[in-house]
């Protein structure tokens, strides 16, 4: 009875320490009194601005791969590779030349933008100070691209192939772009579209970011092209569809022909689209022409000299993935299943139009706040998530009890990191109105 008796008392001092290893208490400490935002506001923000008139180019590369690669997005694939190709993916770009700088916009038809692709970037010479990456953010595009548990639970296994694939197209992409600059002009567009989204977390007070945004490119040869952005989640098409697919932004670019289009997510968190058709690729067409239609009824302006680009750290708190409402694995556990990459924010500006990056899924309710922020401030506002770098999901504080998969699953830099996001996005506002 004795030796039972030690037996169990050993085992509960292993399990014990074991959790105590692995697992730890999360602090719910304000963010203005926290050592990493002392650490940012104590940054210099210099921003060098370029006054000069604009050309601008434009080009897209097919990345849709000749070999077996996973799809991405849905754990509940495991790792299952795509049978066949519904329509096919590409990475686009735009390039945009003011005085002697030269930057780009990149978008391509991904989960998100992998962080071992931009280190191949950075790798091949390219500088993300004269970068903005952005993806579409399918859930049927190819997977393969990161090695970490949790990057292959959403992305397959890890396949050397498509990194190097996937950086050589977008670094071909980068330069035929600018090898395409001419003179022009670029306009800014918004429209409310109130049909394509819906507030997809459980609460009844969820406010929408209803708004579509978009630049468009007017070459003097009378070439156009456009980028748009939405916030309603590219998720028509769920887990068990087995094909490759843009989802509903492809509907949307495709549509935008002649003309040369491009879409990039927007600030996604807690926004889900409008479902409606027999199929979800039914569904995919519906929601694409929705945002297509709103679309074509923008009001535009033009977009003034002023060329402002940079690319810039984040200063972020230790990582604690949430298990529960008060609990969360451990730092080194964290970064042992998720990977261990830096934050940056990509920060572009041109004329009163400014483009935020974000290295998450960012939140469509901050995104209401911050736009009309920005708008008292004299600048139009546009926010992009999957610049890069993937921090997870970055929600309005007050859902951070929600129990909902973004906020707990997906909530991987503790209590108020969406207050603490919201504040460097308005230091940014401020400093560049």
């Amino acid at each position: 009875m004795r030796k039972f008796i030690k037996f169990v008392l050993v085992f509960f001092v292993v399990i014990l320490v074991l959790l105590l290893a692995l697992v730890q208490w999360i602090p719910r400490t304000p963010y203005e009194q926290t050592e990493h935002f002392k650490e940012w506001r104590n940054m210099d923000l210099d921003f060098e601005q370029i006054d000069s008139t604009y050309e601008v180019g434009w080009a897209k590369e097919n990345i849709t791969p000749d070999f077996s690669v996973p799809l991405a997005g849905f754990g509940k694939r495991k790792g299952r590779h795509f049978e066949s190709v519904h329509d096919s993916i590409y990475v686009r770009a735009f390039a945009i030349r003011s005085g002697k700088r030269i930057i780009h916009l990149v978008s391509a038809d991904l989960l998100f933008i992998p962080p071992k692709v931009v280190e191949k970037l950075v790798a091949k010479g390219v500088d993300l100070r004269n970068v903005h990456l952005a993806a579409t953010h399918s859930h049927s595009s190819i997977g393969g691209w990161e090695s970490s548990i949790t990057g292959m639970l959403f992305g397959g296994k890890y396949d050397q192939r498509v990194v190097d694939f996937l950086a050589d197209k977008f670094y071909f992409a980068i330069q035929q772009s600018t090898l395409n600059l001419s003179p022009g002009e670029i306009t800014y567009g918004e429209v409310i579209d109130d049909e394509d989204v819906r507030f997809r977390m459980n609460s009844d007070d969820g406010v929408r970011d209803r708004e579509i945004r978009g630049l468009s490119f007017i070459k003097d040869t009378g070439e156009r092209a456009h980028l748009v952005t939405y916030s309603a989640h590219n998720t028509t098409l769920g887990d068990r569809n087995s094909q490759l697919s843009r989802d509903y932004s492809g509907v949307l670019v495709d549509s935008l022909l002649p003309d040369f289009g491009a879409y990039m997510a927007g600030a996604v968190a807690g926004m889900g689209p409008v479902e409606v058709g027999d199929t979800e690729f039914d569904e995919a067409k519906h929601q694409g022409a929705g945002v297509y239609k709103h679309f074509q009824k923008r009001t535009e302006k033009k977009v003034g000299a002023g060329l402002v680009s940079e690319w810039i750290k984040i200063p972020l708190p230790k990582p604690v993935a949430r298990l529960s409402k008060h609990w969360g694995l451990r730092p080194w556990v964290f970064r042992w299943a998720f990977g261990d990459y830096d934050a940056y924010v990509k920060v572009t500006r041109l004329g009163s139009t400014l483009l935020l990056g974000m290295p998450a899924d960012f939140s469509g309710e901050i995104m209401v706040e911050l736009d009309e922020y920005a708008t008292a401030k004299g600048l139009d506002l546009i926010i992009t998530s999957f610049n890069g770098g993937y921090i997870g999901y970055i929600t309005h504080d007050k859902r951070y009890d929600s129990g909902h998969y973004e906020t707990v699953t997906m909530s991987w830099y503790g209590y108020q990191s969406g207050g603490y996001f919201t504040q460097i996005s308005k230091d940014i506002i401020d400093r560049l109105k």
